[in-house]
């Protein structure tokens, strides 16, 4: 976890209203540590926007306990990176169960790396499938202490 998560892109009691302003804010976390051109960090946020509504196009993201886990695939990215953002009231997500969501926890991989992509999925879906890890996510209120306690 510690490779592909880090705390700046750890966002926590967002009061963030939509699916839209919230794939713009993790678009947001993935270019704030960027230290591109301003022209080229809005191509980069741009970029991220669309792929992330694209895959959101195919079918939500949303799983089930008020999880989401947008991701993409993207050109521009050199290695896997996570955003984890937590809401203070949970939104729609488009979500099977029709639940809403309130833990999102983003991905975005290079493109080349499509069997890297479904494991990291795989294993953050098996940690949000544990009812204690997402009280963890909902409870904390420190990012660098949660990057701590997720990566220990």
């Amino acid at each position: 976890m510690r490779d592909i998560l880090s705390p700046n892109r750890i966002s926590l009691k967002q009061n963030i209203s939509s699916k839209k302003k919230a794939i713009n804010h993790i678009a947001d976390l993935f270019t704030a540590q960027l230290t591109n051109d301003s022209e080229e960090l809005d191509d980069i946020h741009a970029i991220l926007v669309d792929a992330l509504t694209a895959r959101e196009k195919l079918g939500s993201t949303a799983l089930e306990h008020g999880i989401a886990i947008p991701h993409c695939r993207i050109s521009s990215c050199q290695q896997p990176q996570a955003a984890i953002v937590v809401l203070n009231k949970a939104i729609d997500f488009d979500a099977r169960d029709q639940q809403l969501v309130d833990i999102i926890w983003a991905l975005i991989v290079p493109e080349e790396a499509a069997e890297t992509h479904l494991q990291i999925l795989a294993a953050v879906v098996e940690q949000l499938s544990q009812p204690d890890f997402r009280q963890t996510l909902r409870l904390a209120n420190d990012p660098l202490q949660l990057f701590e306690t997720l990566c220990g």
